[in-house]
């Protein structure tokens, strides 16, 4: 029998949290060295666990989730989903437009894949959460990585990111607040970022999963609040705010100006659907 090999896709993806590092930790741990695991944020293992009233919501649904949902998700986990958007200020787009996906981290793939062609070019932060930049070489694209300024308290340079902009600038990712840094932006930088999209057609792609883990009296500011003429795709879920990340309960909201990005979200109910639907049981509990 032949050689079987990977696919040539794949020969630029990487993902460091679940690759040759934790490999060689583990390594480490099997000798009896005692390893702490801050790789990804996973609570339970460090005994923060998720609320006993999420519990009992998936213990009464549970008999009732045996069945395929909407490809997009439930009908009133899509609403939750709406009503926590516009709490953040986002008004711009209708229940048609909410995703349901397996963590963000499915819907980060989903949303790349839907848009990328070969040749094309995404803004990533650097330093990033490696999946955006694994997603976007998967799709046969360049990851164009823009500074974020330590000097500067870990926020975008947005010099950088102007100079990086070519004509196969397809959006630009941002991850507010911030992981790895711990950096949440003012609304003066994401007004910044928000006029460059403006200007250069691009799409944004605000991965907020941290949104509520803001301490220090800082407040979170959703980019998409500020732009409702600009396309924005707001990722979040409950895998960090309510330490349910085994569960993978993440969802992404498209908005903006929809009306110009019919096939695009064409594109992304496809990828959706061919995944039939994301777990019903952690869905059930985004309306309780």
């Amino acid at each position: 029998m032949k050689i079987v090999n990977a696919s040539k896709r794949l020969e630029h993806v990487n993902y460091a949290v679940r690759g040759p590092v934790l490999d060689a930790a583990n390594r480490l741990a099997d000798k009896g060295e005692k390893i702490l695991y801050l790789n990804i944020g996973n609570p339970a293992p460090f005994g923060f666990h998720s609320p006993d009233y999420l519990f009992d919501t998936i213990s009464r649904n549970l008999f009732g989730s045996d069945a395929y949902s909407d490809s997009k998700g439930l009908i009133e986990a899509r609403e939750a989903i709406a009503n926590y958007a516009r709490s953040k200020g986002i008004y711009r787009f209708n229940t048609s437009h909410v995703f349901t996906g397996n963590g963000v981290s499915q819907l980060i793939v989903t949303t790349m894949q839907a848009l990328l062609n070969h040749g094309d070019e995404m803004l990533v932060p650097m330093p990033d959460y490696p999946l955006w930049t694994a997603a976007v070489n998967l799709c046969g694209a360049t990851p164009v990585h823009y500074r974020c300024d330590e000097q500067a308290d870990w926020n975008p340079d947005i010099d950088d990111i102007r100079r990086k902009i070519t004509p196969y600038t397809r959006g630009i990712v941002i991850i507010n607040p911030n992981n790895p840094t711990g950096a949440v932006y003012s609304k003066e930088i994401l007004e910044q970022i928000v006029q460059l999209a403006r200007e250069k057609d691009l799409i944004i792609f605000s991965d907020e999963i941290y949104d509520r883990l803001c301490m220090d009296g800082i407040q979170h500011i959703s980019i998409a609040s500020l732009c409702d003429d600009v396309l924005c795709v707001t990722f979040n879920g409950l895998s960090k705010s309510h330490m349910m990340a085994g569960f993978r309960i993440g969802w992404a909201v498209v908005s903006g100006r929809t009306e110009y990005a019919k096939e695009y979200l064409r594109g992304i109910n496809l990828m959706a659907s061919m995944r039939l639907c994301s777990n019903v049981p952690g869905q059930s509990v985004i309306s309780a």
